[in-house]
Formats: C-alpha cells, sequence, structure tokens
C-alpha cells in the first residue's frame, strides 16, 4: 500500500511525541536507550520501510503501546 504525504507525518509526529512523553529528548538518545538504530526507526516511522513482525513486540513495549495502536498509526490493519 502507497503512503500519502500526511500519513507519513502523522506517523513520524506520533512517534517523536510518544518518545518524548516518556521521558527523551531526541531519536539518539531513544535509540540509544531502547536499542533500536536509529536509521530503522527513522525508516519504520516515515513509513519507509515496513516494521519487521519480530521487531514489533520490543518497540511497542518501549514505546509503551499496544501492537493494535502501533498498526494504527503506521496505517496497516493487523486484521489483514
Amino acid at each position: 500500500m502507497i503512503k500519502t504525504n500526511k500519513q507519513k507525518e502523522i506517523a513520524w509526529v506520533w512517534f517523536v511525541a510518544r518518545y518524548k512523553k516518556l521521558g527523551y529528548k531526541s531519536l539518539n538518545q531513544f535509540a540509544i536507550a531502547t536499542g533500536f538504530q536509529k536509521s530503522s526507526l527513522s525508516r519504520y516511522f516515515h513509513l519507509q520501510r515496513e516494521i519487521p513482525s519480530g521487531t514489533m513486540s520490543a518497540l511497542c513495549s518501549v514505546l509503551k503501546v499496544t501492537p493494535n495502536a502501533l498498526m494504527k498509526v503506521i496505517g496497516e490493519d493487523w486484521r489483514n
């Protein structure tokens, strides 16, 4: 599915707001603290790359969201 610029903006803004709400001041700080690659996080939330299924649980855990909530943010229907 092709993502619109609006969808990409919404996903990125949500991600930044989420990690800031959790107390991280920057993407770099979040990446270092959680062990995720900064470039991968950027690609996931700019909707340039799908979040691998094996990464989804860990990412949801550090963001403190449900998989369903994360899937809605990135514009995927988990029921497919």
